[in-house]
């Protein structure tokens, strides 16, 4: 049975114009969750882009 092959953007929330307030830190110091206007959540930054993506 062949598997399905789900394409992977290079892009992910991070590289978002609406991305802002970037928060919550790993251990190491670095941030993983951020906010966007069209979400009522926070997501995480390497998330896969959505359908509002607008490159930086």
């Amino acid at each position: 049975m062949a598997k399905k092959v789900i394409p992977q953007s290079k892009y992910h929330c991070r590289d978002c114009k609406h991305s802002y307030d970037w928060h919550e830190k790993d251990w190491k110091g670095d941030v993983f969750m951020c906010r966007c206007k069209f979400s009522q959540w926070s997501k995480f930054l390497n998330r896969d882009i959505c359908d509002k993506f607008e490159k930086r």
